[in-house]
C-alpha cells in the first residue's frame, strides 16, 4: 500500500508556470503596492504578490532575482509538518498522538520519564515541554556535537502538553522521526513526496552533525518556490487536481493547536486575523523577515525574503495594507 502510493505521489506532474495578472485585474490598488514596494529598506530581498494562482506583483533587491536561492530559516518548519502529514497518509506515522519515543529510541532512552510521554502533536505544536532551544542556549545547541543529546540530556522544563514555548528543537526531533520511520534522508522524503510533484526544484537543506536534515531552520529556495508551497496549501494540499497533502491535514495544521498570551499557533503554523476585516489566515514566519503569508478568503500569498535583525512589526503593517487594498470579490 505505501508502494504504490509513494508512487502516486512521486510521479512528476504536468510543468507549471506562473501566469501574470495586472494589480487591476487582481482587484488589489496598485498604488499601495507601489507605496510597499519603495518603502522597503535595504534588509529586504525580495516580496512577491500572488492572487487567484497568479502573480500580481514582484519586488527583488539589487543583486538579487528570481533565481536566487535563500534561506527560509524557520519557514523550515511548515514544510516539516507538510512531510508529517504525508507520513501519517503514508502509514509511516500511526497518529500524531502516539508517543515520540516509540519512534525515536532517544527519547524512549532518556533518563527522564516524561520525555517518554511527549506526543507527535506536541512536537508539532510545540506544547513538548523540553527545554527550549530559541532562546540563550541556541548557539550552545547548534554548535553542540549532537543536537538529540543535546535536548535530551537536559531535564523537562513543563510536563508534556501544558505549556506551549517556540523551540525549533521540537522541529528536529520530527525531522529525526521521519528519516527513521522513512528510512530516507529529509530531502530526499521531501524531493519524492512534496517538492517533486508540485515542481519546486531549487531545494536546499543544512544538516545536523549526525546528518539529520534541519528541518526546524534548514530549508533554502527560490522566492517562487516558497511561493509554490504556499499556494499548495491555499489550494487545500491539491496540486493541478492531485492530492499532495491531504485536505484534513492541512484544516488541522492552520488551525488554532496551541496559544499563549499572544500567539496563536497551528502545527508549525503561525495564525492571525489580516486587515481591517480580520480575515483569518496564516502564515509560516523564519528568523530575519523570512514570511509566507496566506489568506484564503482574498485568495492570497505574500512572500517576503529578508535579513532583518530588528523590529519585524513593518511585515505585518504591509502586509494589512495590501490586504485592505485587496477587493473581497474573488471574481474582480
Amino acid at each position: 500500500m505505501i508502494l504504490l502510493l509513494l508512487l502516486a505521489v512521486a510521479l512528476p506532474l504536468t510543468a507549471f508556470e506562473w501566469q501574470g495578472s495586472s494589480a487591476k485585474e487582481a482587484g488589489i490598488d496598485p498604488d499601495v503596492i507601489k507605496a510597499v514596494f519603495k518603502s522597503f529598506d535595504q534588509d529586504v530581498y525580495s516580496c512577491l504578490i500572488i492572487r487567484k494562482g497568479k502573480v500580481v506583483d514582484e519586488y527583488f533587491k539589487e543583486g538579487y532575482s528570481k533565481d536566487s536561492t535563500f534561506t527560509l530559516q524557520s519557514c523550515s518548519k511548515s514544510i516539516t509538518s507538510a512531510l508529517v502529514g504525508i507520513a501519517i497518509e503514508q502509514g509511516y506515522i500511526k497518529s500524531i498522538n502516539d508517543y515520540a519515543a516509540s519512534y525515536l529510541p532517544q527519547l524512549a532512552n532518556a533518563k527522564y520519564a516524561d520525555m517518554g510521554k511527549i506526543t507527535i502533536r506536541q512536537l508539532l505544536n510545540h506544547t513538548s515541554g523540553l527545554t527550549g532551544t530559541d532562546s540563550h542556549l541556541w548557539n550552545q545547541w547548534r554548535e553542540s556535537p549532537d543536537w538529540i543529546d543535546f535536548l535530551t540530556s537536559r531535564p523537562m522544563k513543563h510536563k508534556p502538553g501544558q505549556i506551549f514555548e517556540y523551540s525549533t528543537g521540537n522541529t528536529h526531533l520530527l525531522a529525526a522521526i521521519l528519516e527513521k520511520v522513512t528510512g530516507k534522508g529529509l530531502l530526499d522524503y521531501a524531493k519524492e513526496v512534496l517538492f517533486t510533484p508540485i515542481g519546486l526544484t531549487s531545494a536546499e537543506l543544512g544538516k545536523d552533525p549526525q546528518g539529520i536534515g534541519d528541518g526546524g531552520n534548514g530549508f533554502a529556495m527560490t522566492v517562487y518556490d516558497m511561493a509554490r508551497f504556499g499556494l499548495l496549501y491555499l489550494n487545500m494540499g491539491k496540486w493541478e487536481g492531485r492530492q499532495i497533502v491531504s485536505e484534513s491535514w492541512v484544516k488541522e495544521s492552520t488551525s488554532l493547536q496551541a496559544r499563549n498570551k499572544v500567539s496563536r499557533y497551528g502545527y508549525q503554523w503561525w495564525l492571525r486575523n489580516y486587515g481591517k476585516a480580520g480575515y483569518l489566515g496564516y502564515n509560516a514566519q523564519g528568523f530575519g523577515g523570512e514570511y509566507i503569508f496566506i489568506v484564503p478568503q482574498l485568495d492570497l500569498i505574500i512572500v517576503f525574503t529578508s535579513w532583518h535583525l530588528g523590529n519585524v512589526d513593518s511585515y505585518f503593517f504591509n502586509v494589512d495594507k495590501i490586504v485592505n487594498a485587496t477587493l473581497m470579490n474573488k471574481s474582480s
